[in-house]
């Protein structure tokens, strides 16, 4: 390990108000809080050295996350407590660091988002788009906007009355949006929902194991 460079994975929960500030912004409120501590931070080389901070995987604006992670760098060996302490007392209180540690997987491993969910709205209905054969959904890519199938890609579990895990695309190759899934829900229903928490809780890796 390079004692110059020392790459270091914060694991942090984006919830309340948080929800709503986007990744730029994220990462802006980041620098800004390392820049009030003493922490020594790596600075990117070149003609506009800043702050180094990495997203691993942005949290879509409106969704709360209570295991996000995003890279820093370190130009000498700190202690991972102090360093999530002096974060915590200068960050917002809607986003909190829950531990820093060194990066075990790269975030190209990455495979898919678990959100835990819950939604009120007609149940009925909900149950039975949950059961349709196909989900077409109007997804934008580089091509034009093309029309998806996104069931065959999509994994709900422990469905309670509003309540369930949803389990979606979320890697370098592939991505989907749980955004979708509700925007084809409301087409199916004809009414907007009541109300809807999405709450990321996990990111899993190719292997199926959690990023860490």
């Amino acid at each position: 390990m390079n004692e110059n460079n020392i790459a270091v994975r914060l694991f942090f929960s984006k919830t309340g108000r948080a929800k709503y500030i986007s990744a730029l912004d994220l990462i802006t409120c980041f620098q800004r809080a390392i820049r009030r501590t003493d922490i020594p931070i790596w600075h990117t080389q070149g003609f506009n050295p800043h702050t180094y901070v990495n997203v691993n995987l942005p949290l879509s604006l409106g969704s709360e996350g209570i295991n996000e992670s995003m890279d820093i760098k370190l130009t000498e060996q700190t202690d991972f407590d102090v360093v999530r302490d002096k974060l915590n007392a200068v960050l917002p209180p809607d986003i909190r660091i829950i531990r820093a540690a060194l990066p075990v997987k790269k975030h190209t491993e990455i495979e898919k988002s678990v959100y835990s969910v819950h939604i009120v709205c007609d149940y009925e209905k909900l149950e039975e788009f949950m059961k349709l054969p196909a989900i077409e959904v109007e997804k934008k890519t580089k091509k034009g906007i093309t029309t998806l199938d996104i069931k065959p890609f999509t994994e709900i579990k422990d469905y309670e009355r509003g309540h369930f895990t949803l389990i979606m695309p979320s890697g370098c190759d592939f991505t989907l949006n749980p955004s979708l899934f509700f925007d084809a829900f409301e087409k199916y229903s004809g009414e907007e929902t009541e109300r809807l928490d999405i709450v990321r809780t996990g990111i899993l890796c190719k292997d199926g194991t959690q990023f860490e």
